[in-house]
């Protein structure tokens, strides 16, 4: 019995020194990328997106995809909204495609958007500098984002 304690607590300290067994799992923002299969600035935005956050490679930022392409996408896409209670941009933006949204995941608050505009470079220097402001949950005045549907 004394051994299999012994084992235990070793094993417990071990995860507990790598940082893995209690790691903070939650994002401090989301890149929602709002697409349809039939948008064509989608095919634009989407590789240099996905790109840019390869080229960032950091686990606090969650991608999100709400994609209207279909009614049964547009339900998995509202149920991922309600999932991380950034519905009110869901229905904001809904049928509003080709673009991207940085959204702070604790205050909720839109922080920025890319568009076809960027190139991949642009988007991952424009996300990281938008984390800061995530970070330290700061507002920030951007006026690249699509207005919203008045709902």
């Amino acid at each position: 019995m004394k051994k299999i304690f012994k084992a235990s607590l070793i094993s417990l300290m071990t995860l507990m020194s790598s940082g893995t067994a209690f790691a903070n799992s939650s994002p401090d923002m989301y890149v929602v990328m709002f697409r349809a299969d039939w948008c064509g600035p989608c095919k634009i935005v989407e590789p240099k997106l996905d790109q840019a956050l390869k080229g960032l490679n950091d686990s606090a930022i969650e991608y999100v995809t709400i994609d209207i392409t279909t009614p049964s996408r547009s339900e998995i896409s509202a149920h991922r909204a309600f999932d991380r209670d950034i519905v009110p941009h869901y229905n904001g933006w809904m049928g509003v495609t080709g673009f991207a949204a940085i959204i702070d995941a604790d205050t909720k608050q839109t922080l920025g958007c890319v568009n076809m505009v960027y190139d991949a470079a642009a988007m991952m220097m424009h996300i990281k500098n938008l984390k800061t402001y995530a970070v330290s949950n700061q507002p920030v005045q951007e006026i690249l984002c699509p207005a919203k549907n008045n709902l």
